[in-house]
């Protein structure tokens, strides 16, 4: 099984790199944003001598990773989960020797994999540029890592999630986009968690979305310590669990009420 789902992945990922242009253009977008967040950050350090709390060697480095993580928290199999259900594909998906959530956990796998070469490539280039603050530790590395792997599966459920609601609509752009918004407001893309109100942050702390971005980068910069740490990895586990039941149940209720549109 995991053959077929590693197979998948890669099947997914070639199709990627048919165009060599594809990789060009995606690091290139992703460089501009870093430029512009950079552009802002300094402007306001400059007038108000503040960075939301941050040095502003910090904030690049944030904004760096930031811009370097978000391609493999926010891409995903939406947009071929919903062409198969205007298109009727579906209905050979589901009748796959492999199961609906392997079959598109395997394609995800290829989709991270091509955000993973893109980010790493921006990360690059943008630490010749500007240069980043390295992490802390060896071992605030490490987590840094575990948690950005554990949030393959928080991000992968919610993408089931969002994509079963097309079983019902025919369409899963409006809650695809309405995804990617929550993810960026509550992960820290925009701005730092911090900068929020104090009700956001505490909102924000039950919620999974901040440990796939804003947490993983405050551990690369030494801002949690060691109880913090344990916390948000019993934290992510738990949700996990949480978001499989979801999609697993929400999945099996919608397939009996999908309607297939030609295939």
């Amino acid at each position: 099984m995991l053959r077929t789902i590693f197979a998948l992945a890669k099947m997914h990922l070639n199709e990627h790199n048919i165009y060599k242009s594809n990789f060009y253009l995606f690091s290139f977008n992703r460089l501009i944003e870093v430029v512009v967040y950079i552009f802002v950050w300094q402007a306001i350090y400059y007038q108000t001598g503040d960075a939301g709390g941050f040095t502003l060697s910090q904030m690049i480095t944030y904004y760096i990773l930031v811009v370097s993580i978000n391609p493999i928290v926010l891409w995903g199999i939406n947009e071929d989960m919903g062409h198969s259900i205007r298109t009727g594909r579906i209905n050979k998906e589901l009748l796959n020797p492999i199961s609906y959530f392997k079959y598109y956990f395997g394609m995800n796998l290829g989709e991270i994999a091509f955000a993973v070469i893109v980010g790493i490539a921006v990360f690059v280039v943008c630490a010749i540029f500007w240069g980043v603050t390295l992490p802390v530790s060896f071992l605030n590395f490490i987590i840094f890592l575990v948690l950005i792997l554990l949030g393959i599966p928080i991000t992968f459920f919610l993408q089931m999630i969002a994509g079963t609601v097309g079983f019902y609509s025919g369409s899963i752009w409006g809650i695809q986009i309405l995804r990617k918004a929550v993810i960026s407001i509550f992960a820290g893309v925009i701005a730092p968690i911090t900068l929020f109100p104090a009700w956001f942050q505490a909102l924000s702390n039950y919620l999974p979305f901040q440990e796939l971005i804003y947490t993983p980068i405050n551990i690369w910069i030494g801002e949690f310590d060691m109880s913090q740490i344990v916390f948000v990895l019993i934290k992510q586990v738990i949700w996990i669990v949480i978001l499989y039941i979801i999609a697993k149940k929400f999945f099996e209720h919608a397939v009996k009420k999908i309607t297939i549109n030609g295939g």
